[in-house]
């Protein structure tokens, strides 16, 4: 008798594919910025809260700190 994964399609096996890197992306980003983070902390690298922020909004944030 065949088995499950050899009677699948093989679009099947790469929408699997697709849809767990689509689900542990956010796990690789948050690893990512925090390794990042750790290799050149001296550079003033933006924080998560300011990736994504218009600059003129970015200029407010600091004042407020």
């Amino acid at each position: 008798m065949a088995d499950k994964t050899a009677a699948s399609a093989p679009w099947q096996d790469l929408e699997r594919q697709a849809y767990h890197a689509f689900r542990e992306w956010p796990v690789w980003l948050a690893l990512r910025e925090r390794e990042l983070a750790e290799r050149a902390p001296e550079r003033g690298t933006p924080g998560a809260a300011t990736v994504g922020t218009p600059p003129e909004n970015q200029a407010k944030k600091k004042d407020m700190t």
